[in-house]
């Protein structure tokens, strides 16, 4: 099944080998936050909201691609609940770069994209960190959504679909039965011809059960026909799960196995008698090498 010309493919091959390792900087893709839930400043919600974000840049520094944390003190409803996820192959110094990042624009208050807003996502290519003043843990989030669109197209999409429903149902199989639960992860490749590969990739925030992980991902490729239909590459984030293909490798195929596993663990950063917080979380441990692409020609839809 031919889907565009070999003048075509060897373009795509001329902007991939001539991308990789281009930039080591993490991607900013998009940020949302509440519009009808604000704090106000020097409150202790800001305090809490200063400090979960301070831990989560910190604990992103231990070769970790998983973490979640909470911050009380003051009045129940001053608790804030917060995480961060990196992509399965992202090696750990990119890792704590994109969630440094992450962190820093969450926590600029002097910007009107979310200023004192009191729950937030925001997405890079490499990772995602997320807030709220309620406990989103161990459940299935599917909004805000938002869909990444190439906008180069195919030609047969009719065989094109079928095998890409079918590879991406596969990788969602394998990421939500993945024997490392502390990485619900999983890329997959299908030949599309002589010359054409499919990739894909799924993901799921490591605090889900793996069924809850299978269902928010059939949801999200659900979510095909919103996202990108006839393209030659597309993805749909949600603040649970997540899933992206492309017709050339986008991510590193030849990762090595995790150099350690830890088992997940509790943690909560509250104030105690002394005045002081302590920090906890649930952990997830691994040492990736990562491949830099860059992507062009995309359209960004949130909703």
């Amino acid at each position: 099944m031919a889907l565009f010309s070999l003048k075509h493919a060897l373009f795509f091959m001329f902007l991939i080998f001539t991308t990789v390792h281009a930039s080591d900087d993490p991607i900013f893709l998009r940020q949302n936050c509440t519009t009808n839930e604000t704090f106000t400043s020097n409150t202790t919600f800001q305090l809490n909201l200063r400090t979960l974000l301070s831990s989560l840049s910190s604990l992103a520094t231990r070769n970790t691609q998983f973490r979640n944390a909470t911050v009380s003190g003051g009045s129940p409803s001053d608790t804030v609940y917060g995480l961060f996820l990196c992509r399965g192959d992202v090696p750990p110094q990119l890792c704590q770069q994109c969630v440094l990042n992450a962190t820093q624009r969450l926590g600029n208050q002097n910007t009107d994209t979310c200023k004192f807003a009191k729950s937030a996502i925001i997405w890079y290519d490499e990772c995602l960190v997320r807030y709220s003043n309620r406990n989103f843990f161990s459940t299935v989030e599917t909004r805000p959504r938002m869909r990444l669109r190439n906008t180069a197209n195919i030609s047969d999409t009719k065989s094109f679909l079928r095998l890409l429903y079918t590879t991406l149902n596969e990788t969602a199989d394998e990421a939500a039965n993945s024997s490392n639960v502390d990485k619900l992860y999983a890329t997959k490749q299908a030949n599309i011809s002589g010359f054409q590969t499919l990739y894909c990739l799924t993901q799921c925030t490591p605090d889900l059960s793996p069924q809850d992980c299978r269902r928010c991902l059939s949801d999200v490729i659900g979510d095909l026909s919103w996202c990108c239909p006839g393209s030659q590459g597309g993805r749909v984030l949600y603040p649970s799960c997540n899933f992206r293909y492309e017709l050339y490798p986008f991510y590193r195929m030849d990762s090595p196995a995790p150099e350690a596993n830890v088992s997940p663990t509790a943690s909560t950063i509250k104030k105690g008698e002394a005045g002081k917080r302590v920090v906890s979380s649930e952990i997830a441990t691994a040492t990736f090498v990562s491949i830099g692409v860059t992507w062009l020609w995309w359209v960004f839809v949130l909703k």
